[in-house]
């Protein structure tokens, strides 16, 4: 695996088809595990970076799908570290299970197709896990320079952003959209006027960077890219969907709170 510098303190680590990052700061912050048996590639990975695996001290998890939350529990095993995600999802990820959405929605025949291939016949079971803590929407972690949490619903229920600010604001997407074949749409949402919602509310975000679960980091003006896919475009949607777009003029400038938790 070819780690790659993504800022002066942000690497991304390629697992397959799936993307985790590690936030290096006196401690270590790793965001997103990716699927069981990933946690040997990781630890070499910290170790190329001359750092030891120990120095792994916080787990942050963007949802419970086995593709980024399956090599979680070995790798706190072995690192102790503490693992964070949204309450919403921690019953499953305690008992190893992720459910699958019973009526996922594709934006098109493409990801329909990814999502036969790759996600529909892949298992559903990870080892596993306790969670340490829990996490909302507005909380700030004292962690990393300060991390900004972000609840975006949609490709799951309990789905989180981080936005890491500094010499280069950094948004770590998650799923909430994919840069595969360019800025598009995850593979598949769970609901998707929820998730239309989310990437409104990203883009409302002053970002230089953004880091995606599945796909290429965007390295400059990302979040005009996400304004001008995201509240320019009005996406195809059934009928039963509702969603507002937002007005590029509505876009809120995000500060750094005086406190943080």
């Amino acid at each position: 695996m070819r780690i790659k510098r993504i800022t002066a303190n942000v690497y991304e680590l390629p697992l397959g088809y799936v993307n985790a990052f590690l936030v290096e700061d006196d401690d270590l912050t790793l965001i997103d595990t990716g699927a069981p048996g990933n946690a040997g590639k990781i630890l070499k990975a910290v170790r190329e970076m001359g750092r030891d695996p120990e120095e792994i001290r916080h787990i942050l998890l963007t949802h419970g799908h086995p593709d980024h939350a399956g090599s979680a529990a070995e790798l706190k095993a072995i690192t102790g570290a503490k693992v964070y995600m949204h309450a919403a999802e921690v019953p499953h990820v305690e008992e190893g299970r992720s459910p699958r959405p019973q009526t996922p929605y594709f934006t098109g025949i493409v990801n329909k197709t990814l999502y036969q291939v790759f996600v529909k016949r892949a298992s559903g079971q990870i080892p596993p896990l306790k969670i340490d803590a829990t996490l909302e929407d507005g909380d700030w972690l004292p962690i990393a320079s300060g991390i900004h949490v972000i609840h975006i619903p949609g490709h799951s229920p309990a789905q989180l952003a981080f936005f890491i600010p500094g010499q280069k604001n950094v948004l770590f997407v998650a799923d909430a959209a994919a840069n595969i074949m360019g800025l598009g749409y995850s593979c598949f949402y769970e609901d998707f006027s929820a998730a239309v919602h989310s990437l409104e509310k990203l883009s409302t975000f002053d970002f230089d960077v953004a880091c995606f679960g599945h796909g290429r980091t965007i390295l400059h003006e990302a979040a005009n890219r996400f304004r001008n896919k995201f509240l320019k475009q009005t996406p195809r949607v059934s009928h039963q969907a509702q969603y507002l777009v937002l007005e590029e003029n509505t876009i809120i400038r995000l500060k750094e709170p005086e406190e943080r938790i």
